[in-house]
């Protein structure tokens, strides 16, 4: 309702027009800014985003703004794109050095953008035949219906069948793992997985488990969109997507489908200083002050180590 207001107020005032990506507030705001003219801005949560889930009060550590688009919209431009397509990081040292740094915080720390799942252990390990060290591990990333980055980001034409014949295809050696989204196991939330036909080739990873710790584990993953990929790729995995999320098409991951916007080679280091610290904007809840990278994997460290 904030938006809707503020908007309304804006188009007798500045015009400046803002929304939540592409939701109602989002598209909202786009209307206004294509009918009156001014500015817009499109907000969305940024990559490590709390302690525990929004959804349950926690407080957020970072945003995004987006004055051309919205980063998991791959049918259009965005700020993050351009970033990407544009930016000189050859000239900035600091900036990879903090990229670099940060990723090794985050895999030390096992931070993702929620924060509350337990780590991997040795019996989650023996509970999923997890426990022999030679074996090669596959991680299949489900996703739940109506996840925005999958209208957005071209991803509709493929199932999640789809990616566990292709990985089943090109890794004829490897144990396969579906990891299903918690909001599906409990009927909160659709899907599009054939349970039965997912059983017969995987193992369910069916519980709420932290991301990085139990991406340690594997050496690929399939996914659609999910900011999962991404945090692959930061433990050293590879990825392959089904759909073009905004790390896709810059030559770090397999990409089934193309965007040809996307016309730079990028490593997932400077993906990395793009998204995480010249897209996003942080501010510590905790200690009410303008933050960075560091601080919040500082903060969030502290908060969870309190719980």
């Amino acid at each position: 309702m904030k938006y809707y207001l503020l908007n309304i107020l804006q188009i007798f005032l500045y015009k400046n027009f803002r929304g939540w990506g592409r939701k109602k507030t989002g598209r909202f705001a786009r209307w206004c800014h294509r009918t009156f003219g001014g500015s817009l801005t499109l907000l969305e949560d940024g990559f490590i985003r709390s302690v525990n889930l929004g959804i349950e009060g926690s407080p957020s550590f970072s945003i995004v703004e987006d004055n051309i688009g919205i980063y998991y919209d791959a049918t259009s431009p965005s700020k993050l794109e351009h970033i990407l397509n544009t930016y000189d990081f050859a000239s900035n040292a600091k900036l990879m050095k903090d990229a670099a740094k940060a990723m090794e915080l985050i895999r030390k720390h096992h931070i993702s953008k929620y924060n509350n799942a337990p780590l991997v252990d040795k019996s989650f390990l023996a509970r999923y035949g997890m426990d022999s060290a030679n074996e090669k591990r596959i991680l299949i990333i489900a996703q739940t219906a109506g996840d925005a980055s999958l209208e957005y980001g071209m991803a509709r034409q493929f199932s999640t069948t789809d990616m566990i014949e292709s990985a089943l295809e090109e890794n004829p050696d490897a144990k396969l793992y579906l990891k299903v989204h918690p909001d599906v196991l409990s009927g909160k939330k659709g899907s599009d997985i054939d349970i039965a036909y997912a059983k017969k080739h995987c193992t369910l990873i069916e519980e709420n488990i932290n991301p990085i710790s139990l991406l340690k584990h594997f050496s690929k993953v399939y996914t659609k969109t999910s900011g999962m990929g991404f945090e692959a790729l930061i433990v050293g995995c590879e990825c392959v997507c089904f759909g073009m999320p905004y790390y896709a098409g810059w030559g770090v991951t397999t990409d089934k489908v193309t965007c040809s916007r996307r016309t730079r080679p990028r490593s997932v280091e400077e993906i990395f200083a793009a998204a995480y610290i010249l897209y996003t904007l942080y501010y510590n809840p905790y200690q009410k002050r303008e933050s960075d990278i560091f601080d919040t994997i500082n903060e969030i460290v502290k908060q969870r180590d309190m719980v």
